[in-house]
């Protein structure tokens, strides 16, 4: 199936669970108003053994896939093209406030890169950490024991030392923000050996927000990539944009 099609059906079903009125005009938007930035990093050594490099997994139909969904079932003008490829310690960050960050188990930030992003989150960017996990058996780690977020963890305590990830469940309000999440049970796209079951984290600023969430054990941008390919049930495609969609929101009014 065509992608165009896929994605106009996709976001049919999922306007389904709306009631928000659409845009009166059919026609393509001439402006994006949402872009967001696909965070490229250093990488620790070992990234060099992947196939491809980690902050660039998924790019480009899952950046492709997710702002056209987000365009068909709000009223948010976007295009297949609303996003931005962006260094961790670059100026440009701070023209996004919604950022998306994949692998985290190979990001290796330096000084400039942590005081970059610690102001980019001081500010009041937001970040989605996807494409992660902790597992017993891994084939990126040579069939030993995967912990990504370790290394996150580890990375994290150099922007806030003071600061850790908290578990999050069905009351925080980014479930609630556009769709009613009711349930965090999500089926993860691909499990590993040992692999341990998915679970939402986030990280807190002083007023208790949000500045990021995780994916731990998941890969929402998976499902985006993958879904016109048929590998995916419409049921677990709807779900991940479901969560894309409530963290974009959320970033947006907090």
């Amino acid at each position: 199936m065509k992608r165009p099609l896929l994605l106009a059906l996709v976001g049919l079903f999922l306007s389904l669970f709306v009631s928000l009125p659409k845009s009166s005009s059919d026609a393509p938007p001439q402006d994006s108003e949402f872009v967001y930035a696909r965070i490229r990093y250093h990488m620790t050594p070992n990234a060099f053994m992947m196939n491809e490099l980690p902050w660039h997994h998924d790019y480009p139909y899952g950046d492709e896939a997710f702002p056209t969904v987000l365009a068909e079932v709000t009223k948010i003008k976007t295009s297949p093209t609303s996003y931005q490829i962006v260094d961790i310690d670059s100026p440009e960050l701070f023209k996004y406030p919604f950022a998306y960050l994949c692998e985290p188990g190979y990001l290796e930030l330096n000084a400039k890169d942590v005081v970059n992003l610690r102001e980019y989150l001081d500010r009041g960017g937001f970040l989605l950490v996807d494409d992660f996990r902790t597992a017993d058996f891994s084939r990126q780690a040579g069939g030993g024991p995967e912990d990504d977020i370790a290394n996150f963890r580890k990375q994290m305590k150099k922007v806030y030392p003071d600061r850790d990830f908290v578990h999050l469940d069905l009351s925080d309000p980014i479930f609630n923000m556009f769709y009613k999440i009711d349930s965090l049970d999500m089926k993860a796209p691909y499990v590993f050996p040992g692999q341990h079951p998915v679970e939402f984290l986030g990280l807190r600023d002083s007023h208790g927000h949000l500045q990021m969430v995780l994916n731990n054990n998941n890969d929402i941008s998976e499902f985006w990539e993958w879904l016109d390919r048929g590998e995916m049930s419409m049921h677990d495609a709807a779900t991940a944009f479901h969560f894309g969609i409530n963290y974009v929101m959320y970033a947006m009014t907090h």
